[in-house]
């Protein structure tokens, strides 16, 4: 295991979603967090649990973390000692998650430095497809509206621009 110490770090309810992670004392950027924590599974298991959680509930929060196109992380059960699972998406993220193969572990660093009280947010990086069931509530002056991947940002405000110039095309019957 790593030798890194995890910052000081605490979690409370979040004016974004739910809880959310606080720093404690300012964290430097560069700083390692934390750990994301989770059992490891593959492709197929992430999905049928995402399947699952959907019939069970359309709002219970997904604790399932992409590694990669084959493997995930699902902290749904690993509730003890594992703040980084209450970390909300913003459109103006302060950390990133790397994952490093040899310790298989998610490690949650610092990309600029987060002041005391303030909250911490990673950028989720979800998919276009079905991007209107993800609604952003992050407040951030750039925020798009719906949680995606920074580097999809554009395409979907023209995706919703095109759709919004359609819409109304149609309503003034052109």
């Amino acid at each position: 295991m790593s030798s890194e110490r995890p910052a000081a770090i605490y979690v409370r309810p979040s004016r974004v979603h739910g809880n959310g992670v606080f720093a404690a004392a300012t964290i430097s950027a560069g700083a390692f967090i934390c750990d994301y924590k989770g059992e490891l599974i593959d492709a197929d298991e992430a999905e049928a649990r995402d399947a699952a959680r959907r019939k069970k509930s359309a709002t219970d929060p997904i604790y399932i973390f992409r590694i990669d196109d084959e493997n995930f992380l699902d902290a749904t059960n690993v509730v003890r000692d594992n703040p980084a699972r209450f970390i909300n998406h913003s459109c103006d993220d302060n950390c990133e998650a790397r994952w490093d193969p040899a310790e298989k572990r998610m490690k949650i660093f610092a990309t600029r430095e987060i002041p005391a009280g303030a909250e911490i947010f990673l950028d989720y990086g979800f998919e276009l497809a079905g991007f209107f069931e993800r609604p952003c509530h992050c407040g951030s002056k750039n925020c798009c509206g719906f949680v995606v991947a920074k580097f999809l940002r554009p395409a979907l405000l023209k995706k919703i621009a095109r759709h919004a110039r359609a819409r109304n095309k149609a309503n003034l019957g052109e």
